[in-house]
């Protein structure tokens, strides 16, 4: 074979070669960027679906917190109400107080109202050894009606009775005027020798076991009335 054969031949497979390897590098270069536009795309899914998850999660977040403030705030709005309500209520307690202190001003009236305290109070201890208390103030008006009131309670009871007024162990003073000491509005309070049986029978006891026996009807009467006008 002569020489330019010779090369003609390396020639011919030289460029086979480039030719072979150039179509190699672009097959390979191709399904570079095939595998690198799946792999960006997935990428681009994964990221695109955590950011959609990651939304979603801060969207449940923010209406957990909004719930959490509605409800908080409802809270506040009842608790506001119910704090109100029992202002309102307490407002009644106190000017029912102020209306018994009163009551002892008028001798008359807190005589005959004395007598049928402590008549009351004999027919529920019905005993025949009472001893009683009352306000250092009220004893003068109590000494003055024991004897009576004693002889209709024996009368009624169809029993015979001893009444002891205490002179010297007396009930709580009449309230001061702004001053928060403890004290008695007036009444009695009647007990057995033994102190087995109590009765108080004091204005203030009276006062509070009546607030609280009426406490359904006011509350309806107030609040009723209040829904009403809201409507």
């Amino acid at each position: 074979m002569h020489k330019s054969e010779k090369e003609k031949q390396i020639s011919k497979m030289i460029q086979f070669i480039l030719t072979e390897s150039q179509e190699k590098s672009e097959e390979i270069k191709l399904k570079a960027e095939e595998e690198f536009s799946m792999e960006k795309n997935n990428l681009v899914q994964e990221e695109r679906f955590r950011i959609i998850k990651e939304f979603e999660r801060k969207m449940k977040q923010v209406d957990v917190q909004k719930k959490i403030a509605q409800s908080n705030l409802i809270n506040q709005s009842r608790l506001k109400i119910l704090e109100a309500k029992y202002e309102c209520v307490e407002d009644i307690l106190r000017i029912a107080h102020q209306k018994i202190i009163k009551l002892s001003d008028n001798k008359e009236k807190y005589k005959e109202i004395l007598k049928e305290l402590i008549l009351q109070g004999l027919h529920k201890i019905r005993e025949p050894k009472v001893l009683l208390q009352c306000r250092e103030c009220d004893l003068e008006i109590v000494k003055s009606i024991i004897d009576d009131t004693v002889k209709e309670f024996m009368k009624v009871a169809k029993m015979n009775c001893i009444v002891t007024v205490l002179e010297k162990d007396f009930l709580l003073p009449p309230p001061e005027k702004g001053s928060n000491k403890p004290s008695c509005c007036g009444g009695v309070v009647l007990n057995t020798p033994n102190g087995r049986i109590v009765c108080t029978n004091t204005l203030d006891y009276r006062l509070l076991l009546s607030f609280e026996g009426l406490l359904p009807e006011i509350r309806g009467l107030l609040f009723d009335l209040d829904q009403e006008q809201e409507n």
